[in-house]
């Protein structure tokens, strides 16, 4: 099947190859037998266009062909075009500076033009290089431009594309909730209006968002649909980035083999255009190929390859992720000085990142964007009101009184608008103090939950240097409990409610980890869950994430020795004002030691419990239980 899949795909790529070969050399020939200064030039800059999709340097060649005899010929919409034409593949090329240059180029000349519909267009391509190189408030001031010049000119698919980046941009700051609403707006809006070509930008991010939030099947579909659309319009391109977002579902999906098929795909196109930033996206993804395949040497070369060619391109996100792969393979390999560094970098980049990410100044300016928006429709509303009021004078007789019945509604429509806009005011700053408030609390929880890391990764790494086995397990148990902390406060902050946690997602994520650290086959012990659906508060589910982190260690410790199959299950419910909390396992029971009140374990179990105002009960007689009825305890 699988070889099925690669020679159908390696047919739709030649087919779209040979297809922008044909266009390109019939504007050959065009050229050849066409001399005449200005039809030369819009031939050259259609070359341009069609060597885009193929390699950028010709792209880039054709486009300054034709952006001189535009300039020879002061013709404003072609030497703007042809500007514009350069300034994209000098973009694709990483040259940022030359980039800016002539996308500021052409929007000048498409200002004194007057031309409405390209000047967005300008904006929004500004946007986009400001966006690349990681400055994130000049991105948002531009889209914000962009989409005015738009909404005032009735450019619905305009609006929707810039939609679509304001998308990346709450993205880029983690808040993928308003991103997916975002991108989802902005799709319906492009399908209304049947744009395909627009489409294919908008699916390709909403799919790499599924992946970063890690719902692979999701993000998986929206992949696949990007590539039935690129191979039907012979988007080269946006076909490979496809392949590598594809790739990523494919690894989150547990599938390695069909990840690197993508991914291999996706190299050979992207270096054979010299598309450096998609080059060392598809690299990231071969490291992390190389690290779920436990080839560590493989991951490390590929990933210090990939950080030569990164140093020119300076993307932060590209370096955290690949330090983060270099610190796993170093630490499989027992390098562990090398793995601290590559960790350390990691958290010290992704700290600066978020905090420059976050900037105060993209929250201003959104929030007085949709202020604007909300008083426009206002003043739009008294408008029509009062020309309808205009439009039922029908007679002299009714003129006076309905004049006067047009002042008092002036009059009134005035002070109503006065007092929207008040309110519209106060109702902005309140917004905006809330907004900044959840931003601090979700920066609050994201540092908690690096330095919780940075102290499990400290013991981890410690743990290998200590030879008692008995001190050795007490240190890996303490990692397990940090663990437990810091998987609630990462919860926190990647979710809305920042007060509290789903309680079932968060139980099965511990149960994962510690089945992966106690090295627990799930064919060998079946978990089963009946947990409500509830979410708990922070203050009352740290005490219970520490108490089960406690039982299910135990569990998995010493329940099921000698590779002995059993089931372990976990309730959690609500019921008549109390929360009960079981662990219950069908093993061989707990050793003398584990159920010793006076061991360290049972005692901070009761500890906890005596917090949580909770009954504690045990029951060794067949397998282990144990039970909590929690008083003391707080659902949000």
């Amino acid at each position: 099947m699988r070889c099925a899949l690669c020679v159908l795909l390696s047919f739709f790529t030649l087919v779209a190859l040979g297809q922008h070969e044909v266009h390109i050399d019939s504007l050959n020939n065009l050229l050849k037998y066409n001399q005449e200064p200005s039809k030369k030039a819009y031939i050259l800059d259609e070359l341009s266009y069609e060597w885009f999709s193929v390699n950028l340097d010709s792209s880039l060649l054709y486009g300054q062909k034709g952006y001189q005899i535009f300039k020879d010929l002061n013709d404003p919409k072609g030497f703007s075009q042809a500007a514009t034409s350069i300034a994209v593949a000098y973009h694709y090329l990483n040259d940022w500076d030359s980039a800016q240059y002539y996308y500021e180029k052409a929007l000048s000349i498409r200002m004194a033009d007057k031309d409405t519909a390209k000047i967005a267009s300008s904006l929004n391509n500004l946007g986009v290089v400001y966006m690349d190189q990681g400055e994130y408030d000049q991105a948002t001031k531009y889209y914000i431009r962009a989409m005015k010049v738009r909404e005032l000119s009735k450019d619905s698919v305009g609006v929707a594309i810039t939609k679509a980046n304001l998308g990346l941009i709450f993205k880029k700051q983690g808040n993928y909730e308003k991103a997916i609403e975002y991108y989802k707006e902005a799709i319906a809006d492009i399908k209304k209006y049947n744009k395909e070509n627009y489409l294919e930008v908008a699916l390709l991010n909403l799919g790499s968002i599924y992946n970063t939030i890690g719902q692979f099947e999701e993000g998986l579909n929206y992949n696949l649909a990007l590539q039935r659309l690129a191979e039907k319009r012979s988007s080269l391109r946006n076909l490979a980035k496809s392949f590598v977002n594809a790739a990523n579902s494919y690894q989150g999906l547990g599938q390695p083999d069909s990840s690197i098929y993508f991914i291999n795909k996706a190299l050979a196109f992207f270096e054979a255009g010299n598309d450096t930033v998609n080059i060392v996206h598809s690299l990231l993804s071969v490291s992390q190929y190389y690290l779920d395949k436990k080839d560590y040497s493989g991951a490390i070369n590929n990933s210090l390859n990939l950080e030569k060619i990164n140093q020119k391109l300076r993307n932060r996100e590209i370096f955290i992720e690949n330090q983060l792969i270099l610190a796993k393979a170093y630490e499989a390999l027992g390098n562990y000085q090398n793995a601290f560094q590559s960790l350390q970098q990691s958290y010290n980049q992704k700290d600066s990142f978020l905090t420059e990410s976050l900037n105060e100044t993209i929250s201003k300016l959104t929030v007085k964007y949709e202020t604007e928006q909300h008083e426009r429709e206002i003043s739009e509303l008294r408008i029509k009101n009062q020309e309808a009021i205009i439009a039922n004078q029908k007679s002299d007789n009714q003129r006076n009184i309905l004049l006067l019945l047009a002042s008092i509604l002036i009059v009134s429509a005035l002070l109503l608008y006065l007092l929207l806009r008040t309110k519209s005011k106060a109702n902005a700053i309140i917004t905006k103090s809330l907004a900044e408030k959840e931003t601090l609390l979700k920066e609050i929880h994201h540092r908690v939950k690096n330095n919780l890391q940075i102290i499990s990764s400290l013991l981890s790494l410690q743990s290998r240097y200590i030879e008692n086995k008995e001190a050795k397990d007490l240190v890996n148990e303490g990692q397990n409990r940090v663990k437990s902390m810091a998987l609630i406060h990462q919860k926190l902050y990647q979710f809305n409610n920042l007060t509290g946690v789903e309680a079932l997602d968060y139980v099965q994520n511990l149960t994962a980890t510690l089945k992966s650290a106690y090295g627990i086959d799930s064919t060998r012990v079946d978990v089963k869950y009946d947990i409500a659906d509830i979410n708990v508060d922070v203050d009352t589910i740290i005490p219970i994430g520490l108490i089960l982190n406690e039982l299910i260690s135990n569990s998995f410790k010493y329940a099921f020795p000698d590779e002995r199959e059993g089931e372990l299950n976990i309730k959690l419910n609500e019921n008549d004002g109390k929360l009960l909390l079981t662990v219950k396992d069908n093993g061989v029971g707990a050793p003398a030691e584990v159920s010793d009140d006076q061991s360290f374990g049972m005692r901070m179990i009761k500890s906890l419990s005596r917090k949580l105002e909770a009954e504690v009960n045990f029951d060794f007689s067949n397998g282990t239980e144990a039970s909590l009825v929690i008083s003391h305890y707080k659902l949000v």
